[in-house]
């Protein structure tokens, strides 16, 4: 396990928002609107300042919503931000039955076996149909483009969430580019796949993020682990899970109070699926049981059922 170089105790982070019609002369975190006049008498030079210059509000001074990106952060920047070297990391994997198992103490409301053997054979169609249409996802196919990655991912994806939401009533759903900002304002940007628990209208927890790139799963890692960290601490603490995946390659992460912990690669699309669907039920269709996982257990805080 990998804990987190930095202290856990955190306020929340914040999902931006627009700002609302009407705003008022001071905004927290962006500054004063102030009119020239206002900043006349600020100005030690003094100096005269018309009626239509004064009646001209000066534009507000915005300041950033976070200092850097996820995908601009360095792999220096990054292992400094989480605490650890990768190298150390990537040293240490589970099984991905492993993970699942650890998962199993703690009870929360799911699918049925019935349900998740039906999705299965529902997602096993809905593979097919992407690399029917679309190609199998391998990077030296140049004409294989990250867009592609991410129908393989939102057509694998999906079905679970809305069989989950339907079945426990629970409140999850998949949002797309979703904006996740650290508490400090340090780190943030938009995840292509992020599914939410939203509790009443307003309040929400991080449930699991997606990050898929075209190359390699380790460079989708980097930004996985950096968000996951963000969606923890929003959280004020739990477990949250994260993914990534080639399309084709994925990872499972997972962040609880004892730090990060990654099972080791397993594959989800085949190049004979077609053909040998018995093989791919049996041994790639666990993505299914990953999935569902973390829809039953992440954001949950200790003693939440």
């Amino acid at each position: 396990m990998f804990r987190l170089g930095t202290k856990l105790a955190f306020k929340p982070v914040g999902i931006s928002r627009y700002l609302p019609v009407g705003i008022s002369r001071y905004l927290p975190g962006i500054g004063a609107v102030r009119t020239l006049s206002e900043k006349k008498q600020d100005d030690p030079r003094g100096g005269a300042v018309s009626a239509g210059e004064d009646a001209i509000s000066a534009k507000p001074v915005v300041k950033l919503k976070y200092q850097k990106a996820y995908s601009k952060v360095t792999m220096k920047e990054a292992e400094k931000r989480l605490g650890f070297r990768f190298r150390t990391f990537e040293q240490s994997a589970m099984s991905v039955e492993q993970m699942l198992e650890e998962a199993k103490p703690e009870a929360s409301q799911g699918l049925g076996d019935a349900e998740v053997q039906s999705l299965k054979e529902r997602i096993f169609l809905n593979i097919i149909d992407v690399i029917s249409s679309e190609g199998y996802p391998i990077d030296s196919d140049e004409d294989f483009k990250e867009a592609k990655v991410n129908d393989l991912v939102i057509f694998t994806i999906l079905p679970i969430v809305t069989a989950f939401r339907n079945s426990t009533k629970k409140n999850v759903w998949l949002e797309r580019e979703k904006e996740i900002i650290s508490v400090d304002h340090e780190t943030g940007g938009f995840q292509e796949f992020v599914v939410i628990d939203w509790i009443g209208d307003f309040d929400h927890k991080f449930v699991f993020v997606v990050e898929a790139k075209k190359t390699s799963v380790g460079k989708a890692k980097r930004q996985c682990l950096l968000a996951l960290k963000d969606m923890y601490e929003y959280n004020g603490g739990g477990v949250v899970y994260g993914f990534v995946t080639t399309g084709s390659e994925w990872q499972m992460v997972r962040l609880d109070k004892n730090g990060f912990a990654q099972t080791i690669a397993f594959y989800v699309v085949s190049q004979v699926m077609r053909t040998d669907k018995e093989k791919w039920m049996k041994d790639y269709s666990i993505i299914i049981d990953c999935v569902h996982t973390a829809l039953k257990h992440g954001g949950m805080i200790a003693g939440e059922v």
